[in-house]
């Protein structure tokens, strides 16, 4: 009889050992899972010496124009402001935002983007929430000089809308062979281009009535031209959507450029 008491005390104490393991063991494993999280990203806010007191959306545009007047020597009142947006720099994406040197992991800086131009030539600044801490980026979106070509080119009001294509031409060839092949779209006359400077583009836009070219600027990457596109302000009263065609000279872009038409406001 006690001998069966004392085997079944030695099993409760096994069992509380094997017990105390099997946490110990959990534990460890809890601990080493968590430890290859993810860590969360610092948001890194502006040093009170360095955050203006207004609207800080007044304060980036002052910044920016003082330091593009500093850079090219000009009235900082003289940049025309094109956009304003909210921003978030990060680690992956810090544009040209001076990177606070306390900061080494992932991060977060609330803040903002700002294109001005000035003489044909796009500026960007950055900067963060506190508006005091910015910088003027170097790379820049270049103007494209381009105009309608209305008087040289013909458009058929018959012709089917096809926005996918964008018809490119750099050459007398170029333009008989379009004139062979697409005249169901338009007719275009050889003797006005002067094919040396100018390209001659065209393609469809959801726009109406008589679009007209705002701009046109190299993408960021500088391979891609974008042609803004806007109805004048005379018939404001008559936008729609209907589908127009549109033909523009674009100072002559490198041969492997793309093209691309966007309708704007």
């Amino acid at each position: 009889m006690s001998r069966i008491k004392i085997s079944s005390r030695q099993n409760h104490r096994l069992l509380v050992a094997l017990i105390a393991v099997l946490v110990a063991l959990l534990a460890t494993a809890c601990d080493d899972f968590y430890s290859d999280s993810l860590p969360t990203p610092d948001i890194a806010q502006p040093t009170p010496a360095n955050v203006q007191i207004g609207d800080p959306q007044t304060l980036v545009e002052a910044s920016a124009r003082d330091a593009m007047a500093a850079r090219l020597g000009i009235d900082p009142t003289s940049p025309k402001k094109i956009l304003l947006q909210y921003e978030t720099w990060t680690e992956q994406n810090p544009g040209c935002y001076p990177t606070p040197a306390s900061i080494t992991g992932a991060y977060l800086i609330p803040g903002y983007r700002l294109l001005m131009l000035q003489n044909g030539v796009f500026y960007e600044y950055n900067a963060d929430e506190g508006a005091g801490t910015g910088a003027l980026c170097e790379s820049t979106f270049q103007v494209v000089p381009a105009e309608p070509a209305h008087s040289i080119v013909k458009p058929s009001d018959s012709a089917t809308p096809d926005f996918d294509i964008v018809h490119i031409l750099r050459s007398d060839e170029d333009v008989a062979e379009f004139n062979s092949t697409g005249s169901g779209m338009a007719v275009i006359g050889v003797d006005e281009i002067d094919f040396s400077a100018e390209v001659l583009v065209g393609g469809w836009v959801n726009s109406s009535p008589n679009p007209e070219v705002v701009r046109a600027y190299k993408s960021e990457e500088g391979t891609s031209i974008i042609i803004e596109i806007a109805v004048p302000k005379e018939f404001e009263e008559e936008i729609s959507t209907a589908p127009s065609q549109i033909w523009v000279l674009v100072d002559s872009t490198s041969p492997d450029s793309a093209y691309e038409f966007i309708v704007v406001d």
